[in-house]
């Protein structure tokens, strides 16, 4: 499953994080960047991530924070920017060319992890 080796990369980062930090620490959450043609389902992501997650020491409570940017195309005739549906098979509405550039959409960053650092007595 495509999703479970992003979630797992994602909580690979959280523990390169929290082991950087080279003090006892806890992850709170982790925001990503997650474009709408990244060809993988937000939903299932999360859900692996949340089987995962305690796995990872200093991730088992850590809220993963999906933000999912809507993909940006520019046309290959006169290079209108517009948002590509399937439903008009993902040409430009204004010339009705096709996708000469996707601007925006594939992305998958990890963008943010929050954490705190445990305190000891």
């Amino acid at each position: 499953m495509h999703e479970s080796a992003i979630a797992k990369s994602i909580l690979e980062i959280v523990s390169q994080r929290l082991h950087s930090i080279g003090a006892p620490a806890t992850a709170h959450n982790v925001s990503v960047v997650f474009g709408e043609f990244r060809n993988a389902e937000p939903e299932s992501v999360e859900f692996a991530f949340d089987n995962m997650k305690a796995f990872y020491p200093g991730a088992a409570n850590c809220q993963l924070v999906i933000n999912t940017i809507s993909a940006m195309a520019q046309c290959k005739r006169a290079q209108h920017k517009y948002h590509p549906e399937a439903s008009n098979a993902y040409r430009c509405p204004t010339c009705d060319s096709g996708i000469g550039n996707l601007l925006q959409g594939e992305e998958l960053d990890v963008v943010n992890v929050v954490v705190e650092l445990d305190q000891t007595e």
